[in-house]
């Protein structure tokens, strides 16, 4: 229990320091005090915090000395939160910034991996893949671009998740390094920073304005994996495939409006929406039901529904001025799939999952107003927030591909859709601000 505990203490010392970093930085002279004083510069917080990653990881491996370790550590990674806080109040984006900010990210995450790996924790092959595919996008790809191209080397969303898995991953290790018995899912979560880092770099290497339209495919071919895993029966795959898919379609609208698009990005947004959170759900609902009459027909119903609000905010809803941004009318429709998805595989009666997959149905038609969780309930909560709610979900998603038992992924599902719905009512939302 030492280790949780360090790792708990560690967490709150790291958040109170971006905190007071937030803080400090609301007032106009704590703004020019810090900009002023070579060692806040947003270079240096990176400099900082690998020499602060580095002694940590004597601390912990070499001496012994857990706690410090895991204490400087998690301020390392917290760091990481803290210069890009930094640059962007104090104006201190530079080039050098973008190009040394991931590398000290690198220098930060690698180095325990291999001790762990050492320890038994981690797998040296994944460790070494990793290592390689990280270095060569840092120092290959980054001067190929740089060279040859226009294109931008900042760290992209990609990298950005990458990064914050890496973080989990080593205090994660550090859990599985305890007393605690707990699932080791340390493989599937280091295969996940591959494809992240593989996807990082690749990015770089595409024109801004098809950034939405990428995401928009890999969620269709989300959903389409989804429903060959329900065709299989694997319906725990098929559901972290849809939810793979949430993440993707989370970020398309985000990159159509920050880098623009192409002229069918809405319509292939729509398609992938139809079918990873339509024609997947529905299948499910066909196939558990063994091909009997009703779930056929509520199969084919609650795909229909999908498709007449996907249709209605792209004809109608899209156009109405009255409508605030960032809202929508009636359930939106990733929201919606995990409420069926959960009841699904929550439910043994089946005839209780029809009643909330048919109330689902008509919320997503209704014109009750839910706020989008993007661009809405994201930016009310601070970053270091957002971080450990990224911890969570990769643990969670983690856990059940190790576990693969469905009613623990259906409660999960039904709480956190219920929470968005209570949260996310527009009503609600306005009594916040």
């Amino acid at each position: 229990m030492d280790r949780v505990i360090s790792i708990i203490i560690s967490l709150i010392v790291g958040l109170l320091v971006y905190i007071g970093f937030v803080l400090v930085l609301r007032t106009e002279k704590n703004i020019n005090y810090i900009s002023k004083r070579w060692y806040y510069h947003p270079n240096a917080i990176c400099a900082w915090r690998v020499v602060m990653a580095i002694i940590g990881a004597m601390f912990y491996f070499i001496l012994g000395k857990h706690f410090m370790g895991i204490l400087l550590f998690t301020v390392s990674a917290i760091l990481d939160g803290v210069d890009g806080l930094v640059a962007r109040k104090c104006d201190m984006i530079t080039e050098t910034g973008k190009e040394i900010d991931p590398l000290c990210d690198k220098l930060t995450y690698i180095p325990p991996m291999f001790f762990f790996a050492g320890l038994g924790i981690l797998e040296f092959t994944p460790v070494w893949i990793f290592t390689a595919i990280e270095f060569c996008g840092q120092f290959f790809i980054r001067s190929f671009i740089k060279r040859f191209t226009q294109f931008s080397v900042a760290a992209n969303n990609f990298g950005k998740i990458k990064a914050v898995l890496c973080f989990a991953l080593i205090i994660y290790c550090a859990i599985l390094d305890g007393a605690i018995t707990i699932p080791d899912f340390t493989t599937q979560i280091i295969y996940g920073c591959i494809i992240l880092s593989i996807a990082s770099s690749a990015f770089k290497l595409i024109t801004n304005r098809l950034y939405a339209d990428i995401l928009s495919i890999l969620n269709l071919m989300c959903g389409i994996t989804g429903i060959v895993f329900v065709f299989q029966g694997h319906y725990v795959y098929a559901v972290i495939a849809i939810l793979a898919g949430q993440i993707f379609d989370l970020f398309d609208g985000r990159m159509a409006e920050k880098h623009g698009g192409t002229k069918f990005g809405p319509w292939l947004d729509d398609i992938a929406d139809l079918i990873s959170f339509g024609m997947c759900p529905g299948i499910l609902i066909i196939v558990q039901g063994n091909l009997r009459l009703f779930p056929i027909i509520l199969g084919i119903f609650y795909f229909s529904t999908v498709g007449f609000r996907l249709w209605r905010y792209l004809m109608i809803d899209k156009h109405d001025e009255t409508l605030p941004i960032g809202v929508f009318n009636g359930l939106p429709s990733p929201a919606g799939v995990m409420v069926t998805l959960g009841a699904c595989l929550f439910w043994q009666n089946s005839w209780i999952a029809y009643v909330v997959v048919i109330l689902t149905s008509f919320i997503m038609v209704s014109h009750v107003r839910f706020v989008h969780f993007g661009r809405v309930i994201l930016k009310k909560l601070p970053r270091a927030i957002i971080v450990l709610f990224g911890f969570a979900v990769v643990f969670i998603i983690s856990y059940l591909i190790k576990a693969k038992n469905p009613e623990t992924l259906g409660a999960i599902l039904l709480i956190c859709s219920l929470l968005y719905m209570a949260l996310g009512n527009n009503r609600i939302m306005n009594r916040i601000k």
